[in-house]
C-alpha cells in the first residue's frame, strides 16, 4: 500500500486509520528525528499504542504525550493536544472494561469543548471523527442504541471532511456493521459496499476482508445468494496471505458464502476446521454463527438428528456462559433447531423453537425500523447544519441578500421536514407489512386485532380468528430451494387477498404461518371461505423456471369470539390447538376449536 504524500507527521495522521501499524512505526521513528514537533509525534505514538498495544504500554505512551503537550507554550496547541489526550484516555478506560468511566470522561470533554454552538467535538475533522467514533463505541457498550447511531453518522460526516481514505473506510465499515446488528439490512448493505469499494481503491486488505465478511452475511440475510457466493471468492483470495487468527475469525462468513452456493460439504469442512475455537467465547456471535451454519449444512445433507444436536449444544453452551443478546445469529439458531426438530418428527420441540425464533424476529424488525428512522433524522440534521454553516460563512452579504437566502433556507427546511415526515410514515407502513408477501405482519395483527374484538363485543357480533399453516413447507424448501418457497408464499398471500373480504385482516404470522381475523362471520361461515381457499390452493400449479413445483396444501384452525376466548391471545391459542389437531389428522384440512368455558377466564 502506497503511503500518502505530504510531510511525515501528516503521513502518520493519514495512515492512522488506514494502516495503524505503519502509522505507529512512522511516528516512533519521527520521535528521534531533528526538527520534528516532538509533542505531535508523541501524540501520534499514543494514538497508535492506545488502539493496538497492551494496556501498560499504551498507558505509558499516553502519559508521555500528555506531559509534553501540557508544557506546550502556544495555548491553541496545548488545548488541542490535551483534548486529544483526553479522548485517548477515554479509549483506554473502555479497553480496561470501564465503559461508564469512559462515558463520564467524554461528558467532561464535551463540556470543556469550544462554545461555538456546534456540539461537543466541534474541532478539526480528524478530531471530530476520532471523538465521535469513540463515543459511538462507548454508547454501544452501554446499550444506548440511538446515541451510538448518531455518533457513527457524525463520525462518517467528519470522515468525509478529512478527505482521507482511512477514516472514511472505518466510518463506512462501522455504520454498515451497526446497521447490520440492528437488522437494517438496506443501509447496512449501502455502507458496507462503500467500505469495500474504498478499501479496494486504497489497497487496505484487512478492511476489504472485514467489508466482504459483513456483506456476505447481509446478502445472505436479504436472500441475495448469488451475491453472497461471489463475495466468498473475493474473500478467499483476500485470505490467502492472512494470519491464521484472521482466517479463523473469518471462516464462518466464508462457509456461509459456500452455503449460499449450495456447497454444503465444503462449508461443513471449513466449519470443522475451526471447531476448536468454540469454547473461547461460547456466548459470542462467532459461536452462534458457527452453530447455525454447521447445523444447516448437516440438515441439507439429510442428518436432521445431527443438525439438532449440533445447534442445541451451541445454544446450551451460550446459555451456560450467560446467554447471547437477541440478534440475527440467535434467531437463525432457533430457526434451524425448529427445522431439525420438525424433520425428526418432534412437533412440540419444533413449535417451541419456532416461537422463540418469531419473538426474536419481531425484536429485529422493531430495531430495523427504528435504526432507519434515526438514520433519516440524522441526515436531515446534518443537511440543516450545513445550511447554517453556509449562512454563517456568507454573513457579510447585504441585508437584502441575507433576507432572500433566509427565505430560501426556510423553504428548503420546510420541504425537508415534509420529506422526513413522509419517510417516517413510509417506514411505519413498512414496519407493519411483510416484505415478501405484502400482507400485514404480526405487529399489525396485535395493533388492529384488539379494536376489531372491541367492535364485535359492543355490537354482539361474531368474529373468527383463523390460523393457517402450509403443509410440508420445510420439505419444499429443502428439496426445491428457498426461491421456490418464496414463490409459494407470495402466491398463497395473493390467494388470501383474492379470496377473503376487504374487511378481513390477513397477516403473515411468521415463516409459513398466516392469520386471518374475520369480523361478522360465524365459525361455519369462516370454514366455508377457508375451504374455498384450500380448494384454490391445492389446484394451483406453480413453476420456477422450467421446473414444475409440487402442488401444496395447508391446515387451518378456527376459533370463534366469544365462544373460545375474549382476547386475541386466547383466540390465537385456541386456533393453534385446532390447527395442530388438523395436522395430526393428516393435514390439508380445517378444524374448528371445540366450545368450552374458556371465554369466562380473566
Amino acid at each position: 500500500m502506497a503511503e500518502p504524500a505530504g510531510n511525515p507527521l501528516l503521513r502518520a495522521w493519514q495512515l492512522s486509520y488506514l494502516d495503524p501499524e505503519a502509522s505507529l512505526a512512522l511516528a516512533r521513528g519521527l520521535c528521534s528525528e531533528p526538527g520534528v514537533d516532538l509533542a505531535e509525534a508523541r501524540l501520534l505514538v499514543a494514538l497508535g499504542e492506545v488502539r493496538v498495544s497492551p494496556l501498560p504500554q499504551a498507558a505509558q505512551a499516553l502519559a508521555a504525550a500528555h506531559e509534553l503537550l501540557a508544557a506546550a507554550a502556544e495555548p491553541a496547541v496545548r488545548e488541542r493536544g490535551l483534548a486529544l489526550c483526553g479522548e485517548l484516555q477515554a479509549v483506554l478506560l473502555r479497553r480496561q472494561g470501564d465503559a461508564d468511566g469512559s462515558a463520564r470522561l467524554q461528558a467532561r470533554l464535551d463540556l470543556s469543548g469550544p462554545a461555538d454552538g456546534r456540539g461537543p467535538v466541534a474541532r478539526e475533522p480528524m478530531h471530530r471523527f476520532l471523538a465521535h467514533t469513540s463515543r459511538a463505541i462507548t454508547s454501544k457498550m452501554l446499550g444506548q442504541v440511538d446515541v451510538s447511531l448518531r455518533h457513527l453518522h457524525a463520525a462518517w460526516d467528519a470522515a468525509q471532511q478529512t478527505g482521507w481514505p482511512g477514516p472514511y473506510i472505518t466510518a463506512c465499515t462501522n455504520l454498515g456493521g451497526r446497521h447490520h446488528d440492528l437488522y437494517n439490512l438496506e443501509d447496512a448493505r449501502t455502507y458496507s459496499l462503500k467500505a469495500l469499494a474504498a478499501a479496494g481503491e486504497a489497497g487496505a486488505k484487512m478492511a476489504q476482508r472485514v467489508a466482504a465478511c459483513n456483506l456476505i452475511g447481509i446478502h445472505h440475510a436479504l436472500g441475495e445468494l448469488a451475491e453472497a457466493e461471489a463475495l466468498g471468492h473475493t474473500l478467499e483470495s483476500l485470505l490467502r496471505d492472512a494470519p491464521a487468527a484472521t482466517v479463523e475469525d473469518m471462516t464462518p462468513p466464508m462457509a456461509l458464502a459456500w452455503m449460499a452456493g449450495g456447497q454444503h460439504e465444503r462449508a461443513e469442512a471449513l466449519m470443522r476446521s475451526v471447531q476448536q475455537a468454540l469454547p473461547r467465547e461460547p456466548a459470542g456471535e462467532w459461536a452462534l454463527a458457527w452453530g447455525w451454519q454447521m447445523a444447516r449444512c448437516r440438515l441439507a445433507q439429510g442428518d436432521a438428528a445431527g443438525a439438532y444436536g449440533t445447534a442445541l449444544a451451541v445454544l446450551q453452551a451460550s446459555l451456560a456462559a450467560g446467554g447471547a443478546p437477541a440478534g440475527y445469529d440467535l434467531m437463525a439458531l432457533q430457526r434451524v433447531l425448529c427445522d431439525a426438530a420438525e424433520a425428526t418428527g418432534n412437533a412440540p420441540q419444533a413449535l417451541a423453537h419456532l416461537r422463540e425464533a418469531h419473538g426474536l424476529y419481531e425484536q429485529l424488525v422493531g430495531r430495523s425500523a427504528r435504526a432507519r428512522y434515526v438514520a433519516l433524522d440524522i441526515t436531515h440534521q446534518l443537511e440543516q447544519a450545513r445550511h447554517e454553516r453556509d449562512v454563517a460563512v456568507d454573513g457579510r452579504r447585504s441585508v437584502e441578500d441575507d433576507r432572500r437566502r433566509l427565505i430560501e433556507l426556510n423553504a428548503a427546511l420546510q420541504a425537508q421536514m415534509a420529506e422526513t415526515e413522509r419517510l417516517h410514515a413510509q417506514l411505519r407502513e413498512q414496519a407493519l407489512h411483510d416484505p415478501l408477501t405484502s400482507l400485514h405482519n404480526r405487529r399489525y395483527l396485535f395493533e388492529a386485532g384488539p379494536g376489531l374484538l372491541e367492535r364485535a363485543r359492543r355490537q354482539g357480533a361474531p368474529l373468527c380468528v383463523v390460523l393457517l399453516d402450509l403443509d410440508h413447507f420445510k420439505l419444499l424448501n429443502d428439496t426445491c430451494g428457498h426461491a421456490a418457497g418464496d414463490l409459494v408464499l407470495q402466491r398463497f398471500g395473493q390467494l388470501l387477498k383474492d379470496t377473503l373480504r376487504k374487511s378481513d385482516v390477513v397477516c403473515r404470522h411468521g415463516g409459513e404461518e398466516f392469520v386471518a381475523v374475520m369480523p361478522d362471520l360465524g365459525a361455519d361461515e369462516a370454514q366455508a371461505v377457508i375451504t374455498r381457499l384450500l380448494e384454490s390452493f391445492t389446484s394451483l400449479q406453480l413453476a420456477l423456471g422450467r421446473r414444475r413445483l409440487p402442488r401444496g396444501s395447508f391446515s387451518a384452525g378456527i376459533a370463534l369470539f366469544p365462544n373460545h376466548g375474549s382476547t386475541l391471545e386466547q383466540l390465537l391459542s385456541r386456533a393453534d390447538r385446532a390447527l395442530y389437531a388438523a395436522k395430526n389428522q393428516g393435514r390439508s384440512r380445517i378444524e374448528q376449536a371445540p366450545r368450552t368455558g374458556f371465554a369466562t377466564l380473566e
